[in-house]
């Protein structure tokens, strides 16, 4: 009999679309939040993570709103609630409950990545393969990082100026501290502003802005 490894997990934080977000952007855009848009982002980002080698799962904040995101992802993509508390207590909480049902790998994104691609998480378990003590980071052009996987849960999340552009170098000074070996990906930009919002190619995001962004 081989031996088939337990599975590799792509988790997606998000907080649900009719709850807003993306204050920043949608201030630029001198509107309200649309969460016509914010669906349209996290459906995106779900289609580029999508992997032959991993299962999907949504991961929400409010937590009653898991059955608002049961309606409208795929039948194959699980919901679970966010903790409470800060970003990177959610993040560390997402992480150790997929471990602790027995996922072999955890990469963790947020839902505003519509141009990210499957080679990326393939990159990113592939090197957790060559090197399971690593940890993968991938990093956004603000100066954080869209992608962390890992084998385990690292312990890189306590002082970290979340929302700050030292977020990706605090986390790697974080890792080099406990001897944590990191693997960076490259670098992506997440939908912030206008501009990254302008130049995406994923179709349903791309839809919005054909439809909207003319009239803004």
């Amino acid at each position: 009999m081989v031996d088939i490894p337990p599975p590799a997990v792509v988790a997606i934080l998000t907080r649900a679309p009719s709850r807003g977000g993306k204050s920043r952007l949608f201030a630029a855009l001198d509107r309200p939040p649309d969460p016509a848009l914010l669906s349209a982002l996290l459906l995106d980002t779900l289609d580029g993570v999508n992997h032959p080698g991993a299962s999907r799962v949504v991961v929400v904040e409010p937590a009653d709103a898991r059955d608002e995101m049961r309606a409208v992802l795929p039948h194959d993509v699980r919901v679970m609630a966010q903790a409470d508390g800060p970003l990177g207590e959610r993040m560390r909480a997402a992480m150790q409950a997929l471990f602790d049902e027995g996922a072999s790998i955890v990469v963790l994104v947020g839902s505003d990545l519509p141009d990210i691609a499957p080679q990326t998480i393939d990159q990113a378990i592939s090197r957790l393969r060559d090197d399971p003590a690593a940890l993968v980071l991938g990093p956004a052009r603000d100066g954080g990082y869209y992608l962390i996987a890992a084998t385990r849960v690292p312990d890189v999340f306590d002082g970290i100026d979340w929302g700050s552009s030292g977020v990706l170098e605090q986390t790697r000074a974080a890792a080099a501290k406990h001897g944590i070996p990191v693997h960076l990906l490259e670098s992506l930009s997440d939908i912030d502003r206008v501009e990254d919002l302008r130049s995406v190619r994923a179709q349903r995001t791309r839809e919005w802005w054909s439809s909207t962004g003319p009239r803004l």
